[in-house]
Parts: C-alpha cells; structure tokens; sequence
C-alpha cells in the first residue's frame, strides 16, 4: 500500500509540475517576451548600392497589430527605439490595424501624433498588410500624414548625386490585386521591394530586384527549440524566417512587434530590423 501511494503522489507532483511549468510559460509568453522589444541589425553589401548611399541606415518595422499588446505607450517606445538609430529612411510593411480591434477618432488622432515623430532624412514609406484592407480608409488615414503609402507605387530617391535607388511597394497579394509589372521599371538602380507576404517573394523572383523586406510571419511568433515555428499564416508558409539568399536575391523578413490570433509570444521577440547599406 505504501509503494502505491508512493506512486500516486510521484504522479500527483509530475502533474503539478507540469502545469506549474506550463503556467510559468505562458506569464511569460504573454507579459515579458511580448514587450522585449529588440533591434536586429544586418549588412546590404552590393554592387548595384551607389557610393553616396554608402553607409546609409534603413530602418524596418512591421505587424503592429495597434490595439493587440500594442498601445500607445508601446507606440511611443517603438518610435523612441526607431529615432535612437538615426535611420536615413524608415519603411513599414503592414499590419499596423488588427482585425480585432476598433479604433476610436480621438485614438487615430493620438496615433498620428506618435508617428509624426519618427525623423529621418530621406522619407518614411508602407504598405498595407492583410488586417489593414478591412479598414483601408482608417490605415490611409493613421499613415498619410507621415508615410508615402505606396500602394503598387515605386518612390525613386536621390541622395548626393544623379544615381537614385528604388523602393517599390507592392499591396497585400490576398486582398487585392498587385501590379507586379510595376517592377519592370528601372531596372538598373539598386531596388528594394516590400511586400507583406514573404510568399510573394515566388511572383516576383523573375524581375530585378535586390533585396525584398516583408512582414506578416512574426518569424513563427510562437518557436519551439530544435523544431522552430510551429504556425505560419498562409502568405507565409515557405519564406518566415528571417533571413533568405535566394539567385542573389535578399529577403529580410520582420519579427513583427504586435501579435496576431494569440497575444502570446515565445522565443521569437518583437524587433526591428536595422539595415546598414555598403557600396561594393
């Protein structure tokens, strides 16, 4: 009798431990590692990048989510890290609405004064993400004043000479229609594509292009050890982590800093990406 209630109680404390550890994961996932904000810093060495863009700094955010883990304090500290880089140009590729939230005119109000302090020297540009469409108007409205939305647009910037570089950005490929061909442009200057769906990157591998930076995936958001990403949405299914060479192709693939379905992270911190572009 002894051996066997010797034996329950061994299981009884398994189980607790087991949920003591469950529970302890997600207080974790939930309110620590969601607010770990984090900056990733990278290096865009290329031929095609002219010499007066040598050096420059690109900053590159994505997936807010506003309304999700993400308020307005939250916003001013993302802004704060983005201006702490002295970046030459931010771009932003989509998601800053969620689906599940609502947002009041006094709140976009506060939201467009947040971002009106983000200061660079050569311009801020987004795109819309998949939970941007449903409320385009609201997204167009929050990001007019202080981002060229490209939607299927490409901004041509000079910097200290007659050599310009090309952002083009594409809308969400699941919501609307894209114009890809806007890609057949200026073919010549180093360009730089941004598109929410990583997955997009098969669409448009054929024209030139130098590097693409995309959002949506949060890099699995949820990423087991040993297994990685244990969900992707679908535009993300082949392409979600951060980094991909692919025929000389680049693409930098942003954390995200919101969260999507679940508020809930874990080993896949909320980042930004610092990009440093280098003359060859």
């Amino acid at each position: 009798m002894k051996s066997k209630r010797k034996k329950e109680k061994k299981k009884r404390n398994i189980i607790v431990y087991i949920i003591l550890i469950i529970s302890l994961l997600l207080i974790y996932s939930h309110y620590i590692e969601p607010y770990n904000l984090i900056i990733k810093e990278y290096k865009i060495e290329n031929k095609q990048i002219p010499k007066s863009f040598d050096g420059i700094k690109i900053v590159h955010f994505s997936d807010i989510h506003y309304g999700t883990i993400v308020n307005n304090d939250y916003l001013e500290k993302i802004v704060k890290l983005i201006n702490k880089q002295k970046p030459d140009i931010v771009v932003f590729t989509g998601d800053f609405l969620d689906e599940r939230t609502k947002l009041s005119k006094k709140e976009i109000g506060h939201i467009k004064k947040i971002l009106s302090k983000i200061d660079t020297k050569l311009g801020n540009y987004a795109i819309n993400g998949n939970h941007d469409i449903k409320d385009i108007k609201i997204f167009n409205e929050i990001l007019k004043d202080n981002f060229k939305v490209l939607d299927n647009e490409e901004k041509i910037i000079y910097y200290d000479s007659e050599i310009p570089i090309s952002i083009v950005g594409l809308s969400d490929s699941r919501k609307t229609k894209q114009d890809i061909s806007i890609l057949e442009k200026n073919s010549n200057n180093f360009k730089i594509v941004l598109t929410h769906e990583p997955d997009d990157f098969d669409y448009i591998k054929k024209y030139n292009f130098n590097v693409m930076f995309s959002g949506h995936s949060h890099n699995g958001q949820i990423r087991l050890p040993f297994i990685g990403a244990i969900y992707t949405p679908k535009g993300a299914n082949t392409y979600y982590d951060e980094y991909y060479k692919i025929d000389n192709k680049e693409i930098f693939i942003s954390n995200g800093i919101g969260t999507s379905l679940i508020d809930l992270r874990f080993n896949s911190k909320p980042s930004i990406n610092l990009y440093r572009l280098y003359a060859q």
